[in-house]
């Protein structure tokens, strides 16, 4: 039975990419790309491999072993999942995917004063928060939630306004090579620190697209494929080892996982692959498995309060609820799912079920689409269509994490773009509505000064 749900799965997938294609919207900017390939790489190939290969790394650290009826079960979550947020995505987002103009676009002086204005404003909550958090961020874990006990995330989080600035010197000085050397630095340090590893993956996929907006190209260029390689093999090395880099600066040995002769091709392959990188489709049958059989019940969205609650500093809200502030299922109570992701499809199925997935998928989609949608219409509009560029990048955390997290990551991303907004506006012209009204010869025209009972009036001439 597995093998026919693994090869159904694989099938339908296939389709949906191919209605996709042939719907003539797919592009490289338009969000269900991403969710196709991030679908595909951990709910399709993953359980194939979970199958074939006997992994179960993941599920000994989460204490469960999923039954044949789960395992399907869990397949045919992902599927509906992928199904509605690509419907959904699709009928909103439908656009004219043509440039308002093929040349690439040009900043103005006022834009580039204005981005040098926002850097320096910006410059220096990011040093610090790079400084204060050069050895760690002090907290402790409750409820599985990691929490931040002599600090706030606003500063500690600043860090994460290099990624668009870096973007947008790029794309005002039109990609000159001469402006990588701040990227590779940036990435560099991102290995050096070792921890959040998926901002270095999300900033190479933030200046692929970029770069493909600026040449007015709708599908990502060859070089990017040969970059990717590099990239994903620090990403995989700093997933095995965070301080890799820093043992290596240091001169300290450093343990080099070795797959020798002694092993089968099988052993290799599990010993290599079997980790929590693009585990989804694993901590999704937990959550299948868990609700609501175990838990009793749903959490009916009640997570999502936690968009009112999480803006507050714990530093000022001693008191403050750890995650939401309404809990109704404690799925952690069942076995150990300390740091892992829940995924859309799992967030939703903790909402409601079946219906949970169909709608939180359904919704997230449509807000994306509309979103692509606006790119298209206004793509003339160069801050804008950074704007969405940066939000397009992040969303595969937003795909892979669930809930809310996508809220706090954007926070980070987008304020870089946003006060460069508003710094524009402020160096800038600001017109004022102005209105003309034809009054005949000889009108008496009545002048009433505000927050004064006082008026004058004037006479026109005949």
């Amino acid at each position: 039975m597995i093998e026919t749900a693994l090869a159904a799965q694989a099938i339908l997938w296939l389709i949906v990419a191919g209605v996709f294609l042939a719907s003539r919207q797919a592009s490289v900017f338009h969000p269900a790309t991403a969710y196709l390939g991030f679908h595909g790489l951990v709910f399709v190939l993953r359980p194939i491999l979970v199958y074939t290969y006997n992994f179960d790394s993941n599920f000994t650290y989460m204490g469960f072993t999923p039954s044949s009826e789960i395992f399907i079960r869990t397949l045919a979550v992902s599927s509906v999942a992928m199904v509605s947020f690509v419907a959904s995505c699709l009928i909103s987002g439908h656009s004219r995917l043509v440039f308002a103009s093929q040349a690439p676009p040009e900043f103005t002086l006022l834009e580039r004063r204005a981005l040098l204005v926002t850097t320096v404003l910006l410059l220096p909550a990011m040093a610090y928060s790079v400084y204060a958090t050069r050895y760690g961020v002090a907290g402790e874990r409750v409820n599985g939630i990691y929490i931040m006990t002599n600090s706030t995330g606003y500063l500690n989080e600043a860090q994460d306004f290099i990624m668009p600035l870096l973007c947008a010197w790029m794309l005002v000085n039109r990609f000159h090579w001469l402006y990588l050397l701040p990227s590779v630095l940036y990435i560099g340090y991102r290995a050096w620190f070792g921890w959040s590893r998926w901002t270095i993956l999300l900033f190479f996929v933030l200046m692929v697209v970029s770069y493909c907006w600026y040449h007015r190209r709708k599908w990502i260029p060859l070089w990017s494929i040969g970059a990717a390689i590099p990239i994903l093999l620090l990403f995989n090395m700093l997933g095995h080892n965070r301080g890799v880099i820093k043992e290596l600066f240091a001169g300290q040995e450093t343990q080099v996982a070795s797959f020798d002769a002694g092993m089968t091709a099988d052993e290799k392959i599990k010993s290599q692959f079997d980790t929590q990188d693009f585990a989804n489709f694993d901590y999704l049958t937990y959550i299948v498995w868990v609700v609501p059989e175990k838990t009793g019940t749903y959490t009916f969205g009640k997570q999502y309060l936690q968009l009112f609650t999480e803006p507050i500093p714990r530093i000022l809200w001693k008191g403050k609820p750890v995650g939401a502030p309404v809990r109704t299922i404690d799925i952690s109570a069942y076995g150990n799912f300390t740091g892992l992701t829940f995924s859309l499809a799992g967030d939703g199925w903790m909402s409601g079920g079946w219906v949970g997935v169909i709608v939180t998928l359904s919704t997230v989609g449509w807000l994306l689409g509309r979103a692509h949608r606006s790119f298209w219409r206004n793509s003339t509009h160069s801050l804008g269509c950074l704007l969405y560029l940066v939000t397009l990048a992040m969303v595969p955390q937003w795909y892979r994490d669930g809930g809310i997290s996508i809220a706090k990551f954007l926070l980070f991303n987008v304020t870089p773009i946003l006060v460069w907004m508003g710094v524009k506006w402020v160096l800038g012209d600001r017109f004022l509505p102005g209105y003309s009204v034809l009054l005949p010869r000889g009108a008496n025209l009545h002048i009433i000064k505000r927050g004064n009972s006082q008026r004058s009036t004037l006479t026109l001439p005949q």
